[in-house]
């Protein structure tokens, strides 16, 4: 197998997938250590099984225990995910799992670049146990649609680099788990789709913090959500510190901004008892963010109520409602405060 020459060569190697033609690839796991630097050179198609009986499993592909591993190439993953869709029934209780397209787990220092990832049967990438990646000129693409089919999700990984893309899928563009930290996302085209999201969290105990999450100078077009941050309503502790959101454009955008932590999907919570989340939410900056909401309530900050948020800070927020009258905003147990121009004005 190339893949096993390759890493067993003293200096690492290239694994070829050549421009002509489509190569069918069932589910895959590449695994280290290896010996060196792995470049997956990928100049041709990869195309995921339609057969219902590799409508499963974890990933299609799963990398491993990597050191030191390249991902690029102008060829294109396509997962085949409209013929794995009717299966996800997760939404209305237990339920097979659908493969994501491709999982990292446990590597230190990965670059994906050029690659484009087409319909994934559930989500694109998922970043596990990672550190020192960087996703540059990555495209994902999946129908509005598509149930479940997150761009880029980030859990318990470690100076992640998200820049130069294009995301549009059913699901969240990128979306944060516990332990995400020193996450930068730069010049990111987000549409359609639901947006950042920084969780749901709470949910398991003993989840690692997330700390240091930056969105910058990017965009978001006719999303379900912008930003937001969601904790389920009863959770267990943890912290989400230190996130910067600067310079991003909302384009028909049904909530730009939210913090949301009575999530609780699927009456998961319709017990009548009154529950509430023990996530810490802090130190969290929202500067230079303009563009049309396409509901009236633009800006949702709603809190817990045992643990309030603090250091909370909106700083020249220009946010219009794309219909009749003024965009809204609404606070709720909230510390922080609001600088520059509000619109919607400022519930801080």
């Amino acid at each position: 197998m190339a893949w096993r020459d390759a890493c067993a060569n003293k200096g690492g190697g290239v694994v070829l997938v050549p421009s002509i033609g489509r190569f069918l690839v069932l589910p895959v796991l590449l695994q280290g250590p290896c010996n060196g630097l792995i470049q997956l050179q990928i100049n041709g198609d990869l195309l995921a099984s339609s057969d219902k009986a590799f409508a499963t499993g974890y990933s299609w592909f799963k990398f491993y225990r990597v050191t030191n591993l390249v991902i690029q190439g102008l060829g294109r993953f396509l997962g085949q995910g409209e013929t794995a869709w009717p299966y996800n029934t997760c939404k209305h209780g237990p339920c097979t799992r659908l493969p994501i397209t491709i999982s990292l787990q446990s590597i230190d220092i990965v670059r994906i670049t050029n690659i484009t990832s087409l319909n994934s049967k559930l989500g694109h990438f998922k970043v596990h146990g990672c550190n020192d990646v960087v996703f540059d000129n990555v495209t994902v693409i999946a129908p509005e649609d598509s149930p479940n089919t997150d761009g880029i999700h980030i859990s318990k990984s470690t100076g992640v680099t998200i820049m130069n893309s294009i995301i549009a899928t059913g699901d969240d563009c990128i979306s944060f788990g516990p332990g995400s930290k020193d996450v930068n996302i730069t010049n990111v085209h987000c549409g359609p789709g639901h947006g950042i999201s920084i969780g749901s969290l709470g949910k398991y105990q003993n989840e690692p913090n997330i700390d240091g999450i930056t969105v910058r100078d990017s965009k978001f077009v006719g999303t379900k959500n912008g930003i937001q941050i969601k904790t389920w309503s009863k959770s267990y502790s943890s912290v989400v510190s230190n996130l910067t959101f600067v310079n991003l454009k909302m384009y028909n955008v049904e909530s730009p901004i939210i913090i949301n932590q009575n999530y609780c999907p699927h009456n998961a919570c319709n017990n009548n008892k009154v529950s509430v989340s023990r996530i810490q939410i802090k130190d969290v900056k929202y500067e230079n963010i303009r563009g049309t909401s396409a509901k009236q309530l633009a800006v949702t900050l709603n809190c817990s109520q045992v643990v309030p948020c603090q250091g909370i800070v909106l700083n020249n927020i220009n946010l219009a409602f794309n219909g009749t009258g003024s965009s809204t905003s609404i606070c709720q147990n909230i510390k922080g405060s609001a600088s520059g121009p509000q619109l919607p004005p400022s519930c801080l």
